[in-house]
């Protein structure tokens, strides 16, 4: 029976290098050539959620074996003004690194007000030789380019499905979970590219030793599951109203990937019109940036998509 007191995502995150499944062997290159060489530059990790990176900032981070005073972690999306920059990270930088160096980890960067970046972007330069920023962040374009300048940038792609199920399947046979491949598909169509939303799922619906059809019953997101299958049986009617009851207003964007990604499984746009859905899709992805309401923009899709 699983235990549900752990958390499967910290329970099964990489711990070491050798854990880590890396984007191409090019990343991979570059990133034990640092932990050889005990040495990193400025850093910017960038791309989707649930992608790794701060998985690999914090292994690299403990592959760099520095003495744990050396080391200072901060979430932007909660400290990220001008004050968090001169008052919490410079002194930190200024005084001593036992380990030669000191490593400012900064998660969720693109929270950082412009004003903070500026006093930022000169800290980095000033105390190149005592200090090395990581910076994780989903948007890489909202990090101003003056510090984009100053770091190597790695950019974090969605992960390969197949990677992922593979992934999945390693975690339910740990926990001695009962499982069903389509099942594990289903969760992965769901929650893509967010692996760790992926697992936390799992984890929520595996029931005395067996993992359930997904149940968010009550919670926020409780229809995505419906979704999918109202879709994969070419049901757009009853989707259109599925969706426009239940999504809210900031998750209508997930929308547009979620179908990007699932349009394939439909019969109908498996037969050959896979490519209509697409451009019906981006037209209204590009709508929803300029309209009052989004909620009739993504009818209007469902209408299009409906009668294609």
């Amino acid at each position: 029976m699983a235990d549900l007191n752990k958390l499967w995502v910290e329970k099964y995150r990489p711990q070491v290098i050798e854990e880590y499944i890396f984007q191409d062997d090019k990343q991979k290159a570059s990133f034990l050539k640092m932990i050889d060489e005990r040495s990193i530059p400025h850093l910017l990790l960038s791309g989707v959620q649930g992608s790794g990176k701060t998985t690999l900032a914090k292994i690299l981070i403990n592959e760099m074996q520095l003495d744990e005073n050396d080391v200072l972690t901060i979430n932007a999306s909660d400290q990220n003004n001008v004050e968090v920059i001169r008052d919490t990270i410079k002194t930190f930088i200024s005084t001593f690194a036992m380990s030669g160096y000191k490593i400012v980890h900064l998660e969720e960067a693109d929270y950082l007000t412009l004003n903070a970046q500026g006093i930022m972007r000169g800290l980095m330069e000033d105390y190149a030789d005592v200090a090395r920023f990581i910076l994780s962040c989903n948007y890489e374009n909202k990090i101003m380019p003056a510090i984009r300048s100053r770091c190597q940038c790695f950019r974090f792609k969605s992960s390969n499905r197949d990677d992922i199920a593979e992934y999945m399947v390693k975690i339910l046979a740990s926990e001695h979970i009962q499982f069903d491949l389509d099942l594990i598909d289903k969760y992965i169509s769901i929650h893509f590219p967010d692996i760790r939303s992926i697992i936390q799922s799992l984890q929520k619906n595996s029931v005395d030793g067996i993992l359930q059809a997904h149940n968010d019953e009550g919670a926020v997101g409780d229809y995505k599951f419906e979704l999918l299958n109202l879709i994969e049986r070419d049901q757009w009617f009853e989707a259109r109203k599925l969706a426009c009851a239940s999504v809210v207003a900031e998750e209508w964007e997930y929308i547009f990937r979620f179908l990007y990604e699932n349009l394939h499984k439909t019969p109908k746009f498996s037969a050959g019109k896979y490519e209509d859905g697409i451009v019906i899709v981006a037209d209204h992805l590009y709508k929803h940036a300029l309209v009052a309401d989004p909620e009739i923009n993504a009818a209007a899709m469902f209408i299009r998509l409906t009668n294609i």
